[in-house]
């Protein structure tokens, strides 16, 4: 029995068991339902936003048209040098415009913000909202119906790319993929583990009660991804919460080119991971080439090397998982075909996300040096 043999056989069945864990994330991560009556809770919904004279009308607008009868809106200007603070001003009164106060020493700039904006919060429901996100007229009613309905204090949505650059369009879909493809998210609902929680900054829902007493952004003012470190401090204080396909609620550009996309994940990668070295190692050189692979091999063909029969059938399964993660995600269909290219892509910006953690090396985010370096490991149990 060749190796060559033994390894075509693992990859298949490797490929088998991630369409396998797509399918039944699908069952997990799920649409909210039609809301027949709204609820009685106050929403707050707190924009962060730092120089997003392109995106921030739009955000505004659709937070205006929020079917909600009970919500609020505050917009934090975080020391905007461009347009922000007067398209907000122009979009309506009701709409509040903090300033922001200095960066203290040990923040980042999105903790800080994020912090502010619920200082001044008054709603039973904080919802943090991006500046480049847009919100279909039902999507806060749906998230506090799934609070209600499911019992939980923090809901993170799958979110809907709505990029318009060649870039965007074949490497972001990834995201919603790796969720669907690579983590169990039913574990995310039932583990109280809290490093197995997720967020999405875009668009995430926490109830005041929770964000309070799980410390919120301050609990770890200086960790560079305050989306997923805000949802493990959550869970770490004893609350649940639930991970739903919010593709129909809300949008979000994410980042535009090549370099703002290898930028923004190299910043967060490896702290999405939670500075894990060995889980990143595996990801980065051993996940992510083998998801890749069968494509490689089949360009290969082109070129002369033998292709045998199962190597077409693990890019028949590749094709197949990344069909339903992208329908889901209502990305385009074309961009599967450079499924190859967007794994290896993001193994690369993971292995050097990791690098520049380890290294103490800064990086330059929304014109402010960050450096990502991982302080000692902590049991979050224990600090909530």
């Amino acid at each position: 029995m060749s190796w060559d043999f033994i390894f075509g056989r693992f990859l298949t069945l490797l490929l088998v068991t991630q369409l396998g864990l797509i399918l039944w994330n699908l069952r997990v991560v799920t649409r909210p339902g039609k809301v027949k009556s709204h609820s009685s809770k106050k929403a707050s919904l707190l924009i962060p936003a730092r120089n997003e004279e392109g995106f921030i009308g739009d955000c505004v607008r659709s937070l205006l048209r929020q079917d909600h009868p009970n919500i609020e809106i505050i917009v934090l200007d975080d020391h905007s040098t461009d347009r922000t603070r007067t398209i907000v001003e122009s979009v309506g009164e009701s709409v509040k415009v903090l300033s922001s106060a200095p960066i203290p020493k040990g923040w980042t700039g999105k903790n800080w913000a994020c912090h502010q904006l619920s200082q001044h919060a008054t709603g039973d429901v904080l919802f943090f909202v991006d500046a480049d996100a847009v919100l279909e007229p039902i999507a806060v009613s749906s998230v506090l119906k799934v609070m209600e309905n499911e019992k939980v204090d923090l809901v993170a949505s799958l979110l809907r790319n709505r990029g318009v650059s060649f870039a965007s369009r074949i490497l972001l879909p990834i995201v919603n993929h790796a969720v669907l493809a690579l983590f169990p998210a039913s574990l995310v609902h039932r583990s109280s583990n809290p490093d197995i929680a997720l967020a999405f900054g875009p668009f995430i829902g926490v109830s005041q009660l929770a964000y309070r007493e799980s410390g919120g952004h301050a609990a770890h003012p200086g960790h560079i991804v305050d989306d997923v470190q805000l949802a493990r401090s959550v869970k770490a204080a004893g609350y649940h919460q639930r991970l739903i396909n919010g593709t129909d609620l809300a949008a979000t550009t994410w980042y535009s080119g090549v370099v703002d996309i290898w930028k923004g994940f190299s910043k967060n990668a490896y702290g999405a991971l939670s500075y894990r070295t060995s889980l990143s190692l595996i990801t980065a050189l051993l996940i992510a080439p083998l998801l890749a692979l069968p494509f490689l091999r089949l360009m290969a063909g082109f070129f002369g090397a033998a292709v045998p029969m199962e190597v077409l059938w693990q890019v028949v399964l590749l094709i197949l998982g990344r069909f339903i993660t992208s329908t889901i995600g209502r990305d385009p269909l074309w961009g599967v075909m450079f499924h190859p290219f967007a794994m290896i892509f993001w193994g690369a910006t993971l292995f050097w996300s990791m690098t520049l953690a380890l290294t103490g090396r800064q990086i330059q985010w929304k014109s402010r040096a960050y450096t990502t370096k991982p302080q000692a490991r902590k049991n979050l149990r224990e600090e909530n």
